[in-house]
């Protein structure tokens, strides 16, 4: 038997007045459906975005190299052997003042100099200083797009600033634990991250086309949705010629 339907046409609700207080609501069995339905779609949105997030990433964003060096501040040890306590807590205390002393002017537009950068703010940009929690040991990381460049940044932050400190404080308790090495692997962009994150777009913007697509649809299909939506029942239904 073929299909039938509510007249030849389908019954287009915005026809019929809604009451004013009547919420609409997300039949989510219906929601299911409409997204069974575009199933297709989703897919192809959620893969071509993740394709063109990854090309994107590969060919117009350039990459960047990333070299690391850290410096430790060390304690005193007394005749005994042991290290010195008061020291450990001055260490402490003058952590947080190294972090800032390293990316002062002065260190900056020196080490600019020396690597062939034109200002100062143009080293701090590349630069990263950070404190490992709970220790002495402060980590200068330089990023840039020339490895070459990232190594010597790195490199010559913490010389210079490890020559200003016994020059002009007459500190020298700080020692290199670990030096920059040259690496030609990018350390980023990371194509994998973005193409996820532009698949996950893609995705979102199916699954968006779905929910709404459903929701302003206002026809009547059948007779149960009749019947639901006027409150009465209906007692015949006209075939569908169209599929007979």
């Amino acid at each position: 038997m073929a299909k039938t339907r509510l007249s030849r046409t389908e019954l287009n609700m915005n026809d019929i007045q809604q009451p004013e207080d009547e919420e609409m609501t997300i039949d989510l069995l219906e929601l299911f459906r409409s997204l069974l339905k575009n199933i297709k779609l989703i897919v192809v949105l959620t893969v071509v975005f993740g394709v063109c997030g990854f090309m994107f990433t590969k060919l117009f964003i350039t990459p960047t190299y990333t070299a690391s060096t850290s410096i430790y501040l060390t304690p005193q040890v007394t005749e005994s052997g042991s290290l010195d306590y008061n020291s450990q807590i001055a260490n402490s205390k003058l952590v947080t003042n190294v972090v800032n002393l390293i990316t002062q002017n002065n260190i900056m537009s020196e080490v600019a100099k020396n690597v062939g950068l034109e200002s100062a703010e143009d080293v701090r940009n590349c630069l990263t200083v950070e404190n490992e929690a709970d220790t002495e040991i402060i980590t200068v990381t330089a990023t840039t797009d020339d490895p070459k460049l990232s190594k010597s940044i790195a490199d010559d932050t913490v010389n210079t600033f490890m020559n200003r400190m016994m020059k002009n404080l007459n500190v020298r308790n700080i020692e290199i634990v670990d030096k920059a090495k040259l690496s030609y692997i990018p350390s980023g962009p990371n194509a994998k991250k973005n193409s996820v994150m532009a698949a996950l777009i893609g995705f979102i913007l199916g699954v968006g086309y779905s929910v709404l697509k459903m929701l302003f649809d206002r026809r009547l299909r059948n007779k149960e949705e009749a019947e639901k939506y006027l409150g009465i029942p209906v007692f015949c239904e006209l075939p569908d010629f169209d599929n007979v």
